[in-house]
Formats: C-alpha cells, sequence, structure tokens
C-alpha cells in the first residue's frame, strides 16, 4: 500500500470515528495526484516528491525567487505533468 492509499484510509477511518466528513486535505483531494499515485512506486519516491512540490508550488503560487526557480526546473524536467496541474488549477478557479 503507497502513502496515498493509506493517508486516503486513514482520513477514512476518522471520519468514520467523527460521524461527519473532514476538511479538504491539502493536495491529496487533486484528481491528477490520485492517478499518478500508480505511477509514482514504478518511478520512484523523488517522482513523488516532485510531484507534490510542483503541485503545492501551482495551487499557491511561488512566494520568493527559490521557489519560482524550482518550479521552473519541476516544469522542465515534467511539462506533462506540469500542464495537467495547471489545467486542474485553472478548472477549480472557474469553479469559484
Amino acid at each position: 500500500m503507497g502513502l496515498y492509499e493509506r493517508l486516503l484510509e486513514e482520513r477514512t477511518k476518522e471520519e468514520q470515528r467523527r460521524g461527519g466528513p473532514l476538511p479538504s486535505m491539502r493536495g491529496l483531494d487533486s484528481k491528477v495526484l490520485g492517478r499518478w499515485s500508480v505511477n509514482t512506486l514504478r518511478n520512484g519516491p523523488k517522482y513523488a516528491a516532485d510531484l507534490l512540490m510542483m503541485h503545492r508550488l501551482i495551487q499557491r503560487h511561488p512566494r520568493n525567487a527559490g521557489e519560482g526557480m524550482r518550479l521552473g526546473s519541476l516544469k522542465a524536467k515534467y511539462p506533462k505533468e506540469y500542464h495537467e496541474l495547471g489545467a486542474e488549477r485553472q478548472s477549480q478557479q472557474e469553479l469559484l
């Protein structure tokens, strides 16, 4: 069982214990990240860490030059993932 699946299982148990839904988890409610959780095992833990970092930087925008450079390097390293995460962010903004 991967980290994502374990976190979702723990969340479900906590919701049952409390008797209601919990507030959303940062980054883990992403459908794009959920779909890639299967590829994480094959590509290694560095891939998962990079995707989570890229998702966080896209969702709340880089706060300083270092974070901007990190997002730029991840964008160059994973262009397909960047575009999917960016499209997800844009669709979330349109719903607000």
